[in-house]
């Protein structure tokens, strides 16, 4: 059995990085006009996808990127089934088009102007081969030539993880890969080699954000493993690759404290003076908490924004405090 052969509903929380989906994009969708793809302006548009019927997905992620001169949307699904889904393509089309009904409704779609294009991705991860089809017209009946004109169609893109060649995986310098790799990790020395790649990858100042974020999965993952006598040494070769990556992070996360600290108070007392009021140290203190939030959780909702406005000096320091060790924006504002 392969260490993560489960539901990990972390894996949502890891798609929600820009790295880990440009990764993604770049290293498994090899068609020509992907090269065409800004993968600098990925956003995240909906880290959870609420339908008009008030039914929440947890396992869907949507992105948008620049593709020529207008937007793509990437609409990832995540599959962790353990049995293979034959209506895929039909809950595919029905989320793709709850997507273009909601841009119309926030205006992002005006009138007259056309739909931007969106490029479904189904990523799973079971054992049992992927079988079902992936072009809704083909989950319709055979019908005469003419009715057949009206029958809709929508493919979406597979990508199946345990499918993918291990020889290849190792020779990728790519997040995605490195994950699909622990993932298919049996034995000890698999599991070294694997973090070793893992090792060399976080050490890349580049990658420090994206870092935070897989080691916190992989950390957290296997504090939820049960360990059995079979797994006994694997597990102890993960925790071994944990400890010394989570060291690794409060250290990166100390010096960007520091840093913030510094740049973000001095900038707060420029701003002050310039405006000649007196809350130049807070401003500086709310300036580092909104560059933290933003380097560990990309987005900062309106709402935690105002707040941080309105704060004092001693509940901005409680914040900041919390970011080191939330596993979630919502867990810094908890009362």
């Amino acid at each position: 059995m392969g260490f993560m052969n489960n539901h990990d509903t972390g894996r949502r929380w890891l798609f929600s990085d820009p790295q880990m989906v440009a990764d993604l994009i770049r290293g498994f969708i090899r068609e020509p006009w992907v090269e065409e793809l800004d993968l600098e302006t990925l956003e995240l548009v909906s880290g959870s996808f609420v339908s008009e019927t008030f039914q929440r997905r947890e396992n869907d992620v949507i992105w948008r990127v620049k593709f020529r001169d207008r937007w793509l949307y990437v609409y990832l699904l995540l599959e962790f089934q353990s049995t293979v889904d034959r209506l895929m393509a039909l809950r595919l089309m029905v989320y793709v088009g709850l997507l273009y009904q909601q841009l119309v409704n926030e205006k992002k779609v005006l009138p007259g102007e056309a739909l931007p294009p969106v490029l479904p991705i189904v990523l799973y991860n079971g054992r049992t081969p992927w079988r079902a089809p992936r072009d809704v017209a083909d989950l319709i009946a055979e019908c005469p030539d003419k009715l057949a004109a009206y029958r809709p169609s929508m493919r979406y893109f597979l990508l199946e993880e345990r499918a993918q060649d291990p020889d290849k995986l190792a020779g990728m310098n790519n997040l995605a890969a490195v994950v699909f790799r622990l993932e298919k990790c049996e034995t000890p020395e698999e599991v070294r080699q694997a973090g070793a790649v893992l090792r060399e990858w976080c050490d890349e100042p580049a990658h420090r954000n994206s870092a935070w974020r897989i080691v916190r999965w992989v950390l957290r993952f296997f504090k939820k493993r049960s360990g059995g006598e079979q797994l006994s040494e694997e597990l102890a070769e993960i925790r071994d690759l944990g400890a010394m990556l989570e060291e690794r992070v409060k250290e990166w996360e100390k010096e960007l404290l520091e840093k913030g600290l510094q740049e973000g108070i001095k900038e707060g007392i420029k701003k002050g003076i310039e405006k000649g009021i007196e809350r130049g140290v807070e401003q500086g203190e709310a300036e580092v908490v909104l560059r933290l939030l933003e380097r560990k959780f990309d987005e900062i909702p309106p709402e935690y924004r105002q707040r941080i406005d309105n704060a004092d000096s001693s509940q901005l320091l409680t914040w900041a405090e919390r970011i080191l060790t939330a596993e979630s924006i919502d867990d810094v504002f908890a009362e």
